[in-house]
């Protein structure tokens, strides 16, 4: 008998995004991504490289609860998440993201409304130090996080090709 906690990951876990066949192709696999909303240079609450658009979230802790992927219902299992937090005053998230297969990226922040859809109950979150910084969640598959996340680092590989080192 399986014994893991509620929240935790293994191999033989299936998420309600996989495709329909018994062994899905992981660049088709529905994760949790970090969509940008807003942004500034400031961001000293950051471990690692500022999150970007295509993140792939690993882990979510509010309070005690520690919330790991694969996540139920995806960006709207979360959205119900955080309005409980913000509802229970409890506003304070850390949140862990994955780059390509092994970097990782650590976001201390706040749990806020978001402004974007009037009348719905949506959530973001923001910098604690920077609240110009704040970004929100959307589903992706993880080959669309993995093709943004691409596009960076040949940004990047660009921009240090055009210095004289």
């Amino acid at each position: 008998m399986d014994r893991s906690p509620p929240f935790s990951s293994s191999s033989s876990d299936s998420s309600q995004f996989s495709s329909t066949s018994s062994s899905p192709a992981k660049s088709t696999r529905v994760v949790l991504s970090i969509e940008c909303l807003k942004g500034s240079s400031k961001a000293d609450e950051w471990t690692g490289d500022m999150l970007q658009t295509g993140d792939i979230v690993e882990e979510l802790r509010i309070g005690n609860m520690i919330v790991k992927s694969p996540f139920k219902n995806g960006k709207s299992g979360i959205q119900k998440i955080l309005h409980g937090s913000f509802k229970q005053k409890e506003t304070s998230i850390r949140v862990r993201v994955r780059r390509g297969s092994d970097e990782l990226a650590e976001l201390q922040a706040c749990i806020v409304p978001g402004d974007q859809f009037v009348g719905r109950k949506h959530y973001v979150l923001r910098a604690i130090d920077d609240p110009n910084y704040a970004v929100g969640f959307i589903d992706r598959t993880e080959s669309e996080c993995l093709d943004l996340q691409g596009q960076k680092l040949n940004i990047s590989l660009v921009d240090f090709s055009m210095l004289d080192i």
